[in-house]
C-alpha cells in the first residue's frame, strides 16, 4: 500500500483503539474521588497510546516524530481540550464559573513544578541526572494522588452546594417547567444508574482491544507519516505535532467535553484533572524515557528544533496549570485565552518546520 493509504487506515484504527482505552478508562475509574478518576486512572489509561506512540517512535529510531507527537498532544491538551472543559463548564453552571477541588489545584500545582523537567531539556539536551529526576517525580505524583483524596466532608459540601443550586434553579421555574425539569432528573438518574451498573469486564475489554489495536498500528502509522513528511519535503515534526494528537487524545477531549457540558462542579473537577494528570505523565515520565533513549542509543538532538518544541510545550502547560492553581474562580475568559495560546503554538511550529529540510537542522552532541 501507499504511504498515504497506510496513514489513513492506521490513522483510523488508532482513533478507535483510543476511544477503547478512554471507554474502559472510564468504566473502571468509577469508585474514586476526583483526583484518582481524573488524574491518575483514567489519565494513565488515555495517556497509552501517547506512550506508545511515543516509545515505537524512539526505538525505530524517529526522533522527529518522538518529540512533534509528545509536544503536539501536551500543547492540545492544555489548550483546546482544557479550553473546551472551562467554557462549557461555566456556560452550564448557574454563576458562570466554577472552582477546583483542593487535590485538583494541587496537581496543577504538581503540573507547574514539573515544567523544569522539559525546560532545562530544551536547554541542555538529552541528561540522564533530568531523565532519572522525571520519573521519580511521576513516581512521587502517583503516590500523591493515591494518598491524598478529597476529604469526605468536602466532597459533601460540593455535592450539598450543586443541590442547592439545582433547588434554586427549580424554585424559579413554572409547576409546569418543574414537572419537566423533574422528569428529566428522574432520566438523568437512571441514565448514571445504568452507566455505573456497566460490567468491569467490559472495560477490560476494551482496554486490551484498544491496547492490542494501539501495539499493532503504532509503527505503520509512524513510518508512513515519516515517509510522507520525506516526500513532501517537510519536518515530520509538523505532521506529528498536528496528526498525533488527534490519533491519541481525541477520546480524552471528547470525554473531558462531555463530563464538563454537564455543569456539575464534581464532573468539571474529573474532567480538568483528567486532563492536567494526562499532561504531568508526558512532562515526567516521557521526558525521562526520552533522556534514556537519547542518551542509549546515542541520538543527536537537533537544536533549535527540539527546544523550540520543548519550550512551546512549557509555555503551553504553564498557562494551564497556573490558572488551576492560581486563579480561585475560573471563568470562560480563561478559557478562551488557552484558545488564543494554542493559536500562536500552532503558528509559530507551522512557520519554523513547513519546508525545513534535513540539512537545514543544526544538530549538537548530546549531554549525558
Amino acid at each position: 500500500m501507499t504511504p498515504v493509504i497506510t496513514a489513513f487506515l492506521s490513522f483510523a484504527f488508532l482513533c478507535f483503539a483510543s476511544w477503547c482505552v478512554g471507554e474502559g478508562g472510564e468504566i473502571l475509574g468509577k469508585k474514586y474521588d476526583a483526583s484518582i478518576i481524573g488524574g491518575l486512572i483514567i489519565a494513565w489509561l488515555n495517556t497509552a497510546p501517547e506512550a506508545i506512540f511515543f516509545i515505537t517512535a524512539l526505538t525505530s529510531d524517529n526522533t522527529r516524530f518522538a518529540v512533534g507527537a509528545v509536544s503536539g498532544s501536551s500543547i492540545v491538551v492544555c489548550t483546546v481540550a482544557l479550553g473546551c472543559c472551562i467554557v462549557l463548564g461555566t456556560r452550564n453552571r448557574k454563576g458562570g464559573s466554577f472552582q477546583l477541588q483542593p487535590p485538583v489545584k494541587k496537581q496543577c500545582l504538581i503540573l507547574l513544578l514539573s515544567l523544569l523537567i522539559p525546560l532545562f531539556l530544551s536547554l541542555v539536551g538529552y541528561n540522564v541526572f533530568f531523565g532519572i529526576f522525571g520519573i521519580i517525580y511521576y513516581l512521587i505524583f502517583i503516590g500523591y494522588s493515591l494518598f491524598h483524596k478529597l476529604p469526605e466532608d468536602e466532597k459533601k459540601e460540593d455535592r450539598d452546594i450543586e443541590m442547592g443550586e439545582r433547588k434554586n434553579g427549580a424554585n424559579e421555574q413554572t409547576t409546569a417547567s418543574t414537572t419537566a425539569s423533574s422528569t428529566e432528573s428522574d432520566d438523568e438518574d437512571t441514565d448514571e444508574e445504568d452507566e455505573h451498573d456497566e460490567p468491569l469486564y467490559k472495560g477490560v475489554f476494551y482496554l486490551f482491544l484498544g491496547g492490542l489495536l494501539i501495539c499493532y498500528f503504532s509503527k505503520p502509522f509512524i513510518d508512513s507519516i515519516v515517509s510522507l513528511a520525506s516526500s513532501w519535503e517537510i519536518n515530520p515534526i509538523l505532521l506529528a505535532f498536528f496528526l498525533a494528537p488527534i490519533a491519541s487524545e481525541m477520546p480524552e477531549i471528547l470525554e473531558s467535553i462531555s463530563l464538563s457540558r454537564k455543569g456539575h462542579s464534581q464532573s468539571i473537577n474529573i474532567a480538568f484533572s483528567n486532563l492536567i494528570g494526562g499532561t504531568i505523565t508526558k512532562t515526567t515520565l516521557l521526558m525521562g524515557i526520552f533522556c534514556f533513549f537519547g542518551v542509549v542509543k546515542g541520538f543527536e538532538w537537533e537544536s533549535p528544533t527540539y527546544s523550540l518544541c520543548l519550550i512551546l510545550l512549557t509555555i503551553c502547560a504553564a498557562a494551564a496549570s497556573g490558572i488551576g492553581y492560581f486563579v480561585n474562580k475560573i471563568k470562560q475568559q480563561h478559557g478562551l485565552m488557552l484558545f488564543a495560546i494554542f493559536l500562536l503554538a500552532g503558528i509559530i511550529q507551522y512557520k519554523y518546520n513547513i519546508n525545513i529540510d534535513e540539512g537545514d537542522i543544526p544538530v549538537i552532541d548530546p549531554i549525558a
